[in-house]
């Protein structure tokens, strides 16, 4: 699991799981290639959180600083991103994957978000998205509990929603 690899100790975690009947083949380039355009509820819950619409699709969170910090074909691919989530603008580093695991500056917070497929019966996989925060001080990790009792439920609700749209697109095909 890529989420033990790049964040193995936390303070924050969330994990949704979904069964979707197609081979993990067909589900990937889905995940590689996210499109929230059509989800009123992400649209919303992105608009509220003043976050560009940019941001409904893979490059769009690319561009604004969600990297990819590994892949593994058909199986996995996580995603990092560093800043300080509690300010409105995020303040959301750059930064290179391989910098993500040692980065300690105090008053940030590295989350990890992951989408991983196993194998459940034949042609049904289970998807699993979990994200993780790991915060780099007690000062950052209390800013970061505020944030997260009131956007924990509208992230949940995201990461529902974004689970539901690879299934219907997967099962399309």
């Amino acid at each position: 699991m890529l989420q033990d690899k790049y964040l193995p100790q936390y303070h924050f975690d969330e994990r949704h799981t979904l069964h979707i009947h197609a081979p993990a083949e067909k589900i990937f380039p889905t995940i590689e290639h996210l499109d929230f355009r059509r989800s009123f509820i992400i649209r919303l819950l992105f608009k509220l959180r003043g976050m560009p619409s940019a941001m409904l699709t893979t490059e769009g969170l690319e561009r604004n600083r969600f990297f990819v910090l590994e892949r593994v074909a058909n199986e996995e691919i996580i995603i990092g991103l560093i800043g300080q989530f509690w300010k409105p603008s995020g303040n959301l580093q750059i930064f290179k994957p391989h910098e993500f695991i040692p980065f300690d500056k105090p008053g940030f917070a590295k989350g990890s978000w992951s989408f991983r497929l196993i194998a459940s019966t034949h042609n049904t996989v289970e998807l699993e998205t979990t994200t993780r925060i790991q915060c780099t001080d007690e000062s950052s990790r209390r800013k970061f509990s505020r944030y997260w009792f009131f956007i924990k439920p509208f992230s949940g609700l995201i990461r529902k929603e974004i689970l539901k749209a690879i299934k219907v697109k997967a099962e399309m095909k």
